[in-house]
């Protein structure tokens, strides 16, 4: 998030998290220091059997689709600045493909 916040995302106003970054202390910091509202997806009801989310299914998809990359299936790179340079590559050529 403090990368978003050095690149002055202004049309930004919340920020979707996994329930596991849940909790206050991340939305007050990231509402204190950024100005973005933070929600956090619902955990799972124990409805059984498979029961999407919507916004959670999104982003879900997004993620699969980068599976299919090969490059990306595990962590070959040594350096956070290659991987996510690896993660757009594929990201560019995923949109490519698409339209």
């Amino acid at each position: 998030m403090e990368k978003l916040r050095q690149q002055a995302f202004e049309r930004l106003q919340l920020v979707l998290a996994d329930a596991g970054y849940g909790g206050q202390p991340l939305a007050k910091w990231t509402q204190a220091h950024c100005g973005w509202q933070l929600e956090t997806a619902p955990g799972l009801t124990g409805s059984g059997g498979f029961t999407p989310v919507p916004t959670r299914w999104v982003v879900e998809r997004s993620i699969s689709w980068l599976q299919w990359d090969r490059r990306l299936s595990r962590d070959y790179e040594c350096e956070t600045s290659s991987a996510e340079a690896t993660l757009y590559l594929s990201s560019i050529r995923h949109l490519i493909r698409k339209f």
